[in-house]
């Protein structure tokens, strides 16, 4: 028996083993196959690419030191899209005749607020040329005073001469090393002359290098909020190949001219229309730096003794600012060169109402008649300003609204009061009006006029607190109201009792407070009065009845008892002499 069993399972476990061996040996057989055939496919890959690198030596060797370059091909400029146009004006406000608007881009701001009145194309990219030194000017006015003294390196003078003699210049470049210079005479190079080589000099008395100083200009614009400029030298000269590096907007060029308009340095050199060197008046002969006298170029406020054609510029509200000017440039994806492009940031005042106009992309060329200049390059410029100034100050006035918030005249009633309260609760309700300020704004003429004769009122909207339950105190806030024009919120003030309210219960502190009686008749109370004194006197002749019948009552009970005793003793006598007679007879 076991040895039948024995054989079974042997026979069972030889079948099983041939099965996996056959298993095996079949998948061995395919992963042979396979792998051959992944070797012969590297190896046809590898004989081509062994090729080449045998050829590449041959192919690659060094040209001959003689032989011609070949030339770069010079790409056809692709036309960068022209964006859509934009204009805008403050809501309400007249519309701007856009012919006259012959640039660009172009805003009217209001120097003191940044409020913006009109723009065209504000957010284009523009080349701010010599409106750069806006900038230079700032970061030097607060690193150096005017009194201050240059010397001129050979550091500063490589980099002044590198300037060469094209662009416009102060004539630095005359002068020898070691000669000195006030910072101040270098403003007014900077600002009147447009120097560039002024430029470098305080840049790098500034910063120690021009680079490190455009790294700060770089930073004060974004400190600013000039997210779309971006700037690579000092002075703002377009310079082949990576002048279109050098940008702006007119958006950032209006924050950057409010910016510069608040320093008094430079608001008093931009409103000169000439200036005399001081620290290098003798120099300007002798070294070939020029007239000791310099002129601005600004013609808003100065008309050049050698361009007396420019005198129709002239805007007797100018104050000053910075003009720019490029010519022959080629930005990125133009076909063709422009010829003149003009930039221009003014400044103008009428009566307190400060107004800054930016100006970028006159294209506008010189005109002549007979030989001479009638207008000179990029003249629009001086036009649209002037038009720009004087659409602000004729619609727009700078008013202080605070003088038109009037005060509130109102009755509230509290609940809860005290019974002796001498206003039955209720008080007057004044406006605290200290929070508001002096707030000047600029509005638009007509509803200044409005606002003075009185057909235009500011809104109010008046929100009392609910409920309103004594006490109260004198001054206490009881609500507020709103004043708004036009829909826009303008102050929100407390409103305030105007005397003391006491609750309930609190009539003593009423009197004294008011010197009230602690009681108040009044006809009311009769209502009250009247059925309780006649309910008093039924009840009092009730008790008054109620007595006089208990008395008779008492009176008639003591003769009945009186009576009842009076019988009682005559019978007491008649049984007291019944009983004498009855004993006399029985023999007593």
């Amino acid at each position: 028996m076991c040895d039948k069993v024995l054989r079974g399972l042997y026979k069972r476990t030889r079948v099983r083993y041939n099965k996996v061996n056959y298993k095996s040996k079949t998948e061995v057989k395919y992963l042979k196959k396979a792998v051959a055939w992944i070797i012969a496919f590297v190896l046809i890959l590898t004989i081509p690419i062994t090729a080449f690198a045998e050829k590449a030596p041959e192919a690659t060797a060094p040209a001959q030191v003689d032989a011609e370059p070949t030339p770069t091909p010079v790409p056809t400029p692709v036309p960068t899209p022209t964006p859509a146009e934009t204009a805008a004006t403050k809501e309400g406000a007249p519309a701007v005749d856009m012919e006259k608007i012959n640039a660009i881009s172009a805003m009217l701001v209001d120097a003191d607020t940044g409020e913006v009145l009109f723009s065209k194309n504000a957010d284009w990219t523009i080349f701010p040329a010599s409106t750069t030194k806006l900038m230079t000017a700032m970061l030097v006015a607060e690193k150096c005073k005017p009194e201050d003294i240059v010397t001129l390196t050979p550091e500063i003078m490589t980099e002044v001469n590198k300037l060469g003699k094209k662009g416009s210049l102060m004539g630095l470049r005359n002068l020898k090393v070691g000669t000195t210079i006030s910072v101040k005479d270098l403003f007014y190079g900077l600002m009147m002359c447009s120097g560039n080589d002024a430029a470098v000099v305080l840049s790098m008395q500034v910063a120690g290098t021009e680079q490190a100083f455009i790294d700060l200009m770089n930073a004060r614009a974004k400190e600013l909020g000039m997210t779309g400029t971006h700037f690579i030298n000092s002075y703002g000269i377009y310079i082949a190949n990576v002048g279109h590096d050098h940008y702006s907007t007119a958006a950032d060029m209006a924050k950057l001219g409010m910016a510069a308009y608040k320093m008094p340095f430079i608001t008093e050199v931009m409103a000169a229309k000439q200036y005399k060197y001081e620290s290098v008046s003798g120099l300007c002969s002798s070294e070939a730096l020029g007239d000791d006298t310099i002129e601005s170029s600004n013609y808003l406020i100065n008309t050049p003794a050698v361009k007396p054609y420019c005198a129709e510029y002239l805007y007797d509200k100018a104050t000053g600012m910075k003009t720019g000017t490029l010519d022959n440039i080629l930005p990125p994806g133009a076909t063709e060169y422009t010829k003149s492009y003009g930039c221009l940031v003014a400044s103008a005042s009428d009566n307190g109402f400060n107004l800054i106009a930016v100006i970028f992309g006159d294209l506008s060329l010189k005109e002549e008649a007979d030989g001479a200049i009638v207008h000179p390059q990029a003249n629009a410029r001086w036009d649209i300003a002037k038009y720009l100034f004087e659409y602000g100050f004729t619609n727009y006035v700078k008013v202080d609204l605070a003088k038109y918030v009037s005060e509130v005249a109102l009755t509230e009633k509290a609940e809860n009061f005290s019974n002796n309260d001498p206003q039955k609760g209720e008080f007057d309700v004044a406006v605290d009006l200290s929070g508001i300020k002096t707030d000047e704004r600029l509005m638009d003429a007509v509803t200044v006029k409005g606002l003075e004769d009185g057909s235009i009122k500011l809104e109010e909207k008046i929100d009392i607190k609910e409920p309103l339950e004594a006490p109260i105190a004198a001054g206490e806030q009881v609500g507020t109201v709103t004043y708004s024009l036009n829909g826009e919120k303008l102050y929100t003030a407390p409103l305030t009792a105007g005397r003391d309210v006491y609750k309930k219960g609190e009539e003593a502190a009423t009197s004294e407070k008011y010197n009230v009686p602690l009681f108040t008749f009044e006809a009311w109370h009769l209502l009250l009065i009247i059925p309780a004194a006649v309910v008093l006197l039924l009840f009092i002749l009730r008790l008054v009845n109620k007595a006089r019948r208990r008395a008779r009552y008492v009176s008639r009970g003591s003769v009945r008892t009186a009576k009842v005793t009076a019988t009682r003793s005559g019978s007491n006598v008649r049984n007291k002499n019944a009983s004498t007679r009855s004993g006399r007879r029985n023999g007593d």
